[in-house]
């Protein structure tokens, strides 16, 4: 049965907000807001993040899959909707241990000690410490009811996107559909406790040896709906005071805590994919703890290689460079205007201009793309949606530990000390001999056709034997190559328009 009453409760309290939205977006697409129009911006995301909040879990999870998305939302929305955290008042313990007990039994059978205040208390479940076989345990639990709540609240967000897919322009209804779609998708794996024990095996395998703990998992004790773990306790990562006061070195955490996770992303099969400070702490020796592995991401290995490209197009300040590789990872709409993009590009580079890739901020960059992304037609793959937000997130908590850390510095001596750049100009170089080669083709099989005419006149007397004008083919010929070195992309032109000029010189005589 189609839940009416949370429909209108949703749609009561969501409406005031969406309009305004769609006002501005019908009429300010591809411009700035003014001082006047920006203010009025951030007060309706304000507005948003106190809704989400307000209709509970399932739009506070959605509000967080949003937070991600500058192709659907203005920034000044974004900003708001990135300090939507997941916690939420914890259901009362009667319903959690009715909850145990059906899936597990009584608990004083199974746990030797269960606190029944929770240590932790989020949108889709809640964590209390207990004592099992000897050993201190942390038990997660699904919130009561949960699945229910999420499925009711699916089926009214895809009622709501029918109607607002009457007003909407095709490619924002597309983009709303498909964070519907990943949110339907990745709400219930997080839900499912059996899958993330897997991911938490298999991080923890990944990570062996690096520093980082992951907790273990006691399967025979776990379920899809309750998990039991052992229990490690730390710092907060955020609490820097109290990490110095034990002599933590707060900057080396934060260059370990960010190349740990980037490690996971460019190495590993799957990454840790919500590093948001609830889910760190650190040891007194300064190991860090990684919580909560229901939300994890994986990008194949074609998406990072352009991945890594587009950071170092970046670097190099090449608008045309990274409007290519957005193109190879479906950040853009093939049939967009390229021209006008490369020139939204530049334009929006221009104040970059100068400054090494060292000076820049991650924050920065992102700030460059949300404009980019919400002035042209750009789009957002939903492979790319998890490791975004868990780069900025990271960004974050990493500059909370040391405000002199820099993102795109770390990761771009990364990539030089892992061989990722050396790999990428390898590449460059391959491609740049084959199209020297493909060029070098052309002119060899323009060139047989061009002495049989010229064989051809002179047997039928139409010119002297002579073979003077070979000359001017083979410094035409060294004129591309030499073309081909200095600037590769338009070898092929140089000697496209060369032959044409000698054909011309030719034929004419």
């Amino acid at each position: 049965m189609f839940p009416f009453r949370r429909f209108l409760s949703v749609s009561f309290k969501l409406a005031p907000i969406l309009v305004p939205y769609y006002i501005y977006r019908k009429t300010h697409k591809g411009k700035d807001p003014t001082p006047a129009e920006r203010r009025k911006l951030e007060k309706q995301g304000k507005a948003l993040f106190e809704a989400l909040v307000s209709l509970g879990p399932s739009f506070i999870k959605l509000g967080q899959l949003l937070s991600v998305r500058p192709d659907i939302l203005p920034q000044e929305y974004l900003k708001e909707l990135e300090k939507l955290q997941d916690e939420v008042p914890p259901a009362p313990f009667e319903q959690v241990e009715s909850l145990i007990r059906s899936e597990l039994g009584s608990i004083e059978k199974v746990f030797e000690k269960f606190e029944k205040e929770p240590i932790a208390s989020a949108s889709l479940g809640q964590v209390y410490k207990a004592i099992y076989r000897g050993m201190q345990v942390a038990v997660k639990v699904n919130r009561p009811n949960i699945k229910k709540v999420v499925e009711e609240d699916l089926a009214v967000l895809g009622a709501l996107l029918k109607i607002f897919g009457f007003f909407l322009d095709k490619n924002l209804s597309k983009s709303l559909e498909a964070v519907v779609e990943e949110y339907k998708a990745h709400v219930f794996d997080e839900m499912d406790y059996v899958k993330e024990a897997r991911n938490m095996e298999l991080i923890a395998n990944e990570l062996k040896g690096s520093g980082v703990i992951v907790p273990r998992v006691f399967k025979e004790v776990s379920t899809k709906s309750v998990l039991v773990m052992s229990f490690h306790e730390g710092t907060k990562i955020t609490r820097v005071e109290e990490l110095k006061a034990l002599g933590v070195d707060t900057a080396k955490l934060a260059r370990k805590l960010a190349r740990t996770f980037l490690l996971m992303v460019l190495e590993k099969p799957i990454f840790h994919a919500d590093p948001h400070p609830g889910n760190i702490s650190v040891t007194e020796k300064g190991e860090i703890i990684l919580y909560d592995y229901g939300m994890v991401g994986s990008l194949n290995e074609y998406t990072k290689k352009h991945l890594i490209r587009l950071y170092a197009s970046f670097s190099l300040n090449d608008p045309k460079r990274i409007v290519d590789e957005m193109l190879e990872l479906g950040l853009l709409d093939p049939s967009a205007n390229r021209y006008v993009i490369e020139q939204g590009v530049e334009l929006t580079l221009r104040e970059f201009r100068g400054e090494k890739i060292s000076e820049w901020e991650f924050q920065r960059v992102m700030e460059l793309a949300n404009r980019l992304i919400y002035k042209f037609p750009f789009r957002l793959p939903a492979e790319l949606v998890m490791y975004l937000r868990m780069a900025s997130t990271l960004e974050e908590v990493c500059k909370e530990l040391d405000p002199q850390f820099n993102f795109l510095k770390l990761l771009t001596n990364l990539l030089e000390e892992r061989g990722y750049l050396d790999e990428l100009r390898r590449e460059d170089m391959e491609s740049f001999i084959k199209s020297i080669f493909e060029a070098g083709g052309s002119l060899l099989r323009l060139t047989p056709l061009l002495l049989r005419r010229l064989e051809r006149e002179e047997f039928d007397g139409k010119r002297p034997v002579s073979r003077a004008h070979i000359w001017p083919s083979l410094a035409l010929f060294a004129i591309a190559l030499y073309a081909s070195y200095e600037h590769a992309p338009y070898s092929f032109l140089v000697m496209v328009v060369a032959f044409v000029v000698l054909l011309i010189g030719e034929f004419r005589k």
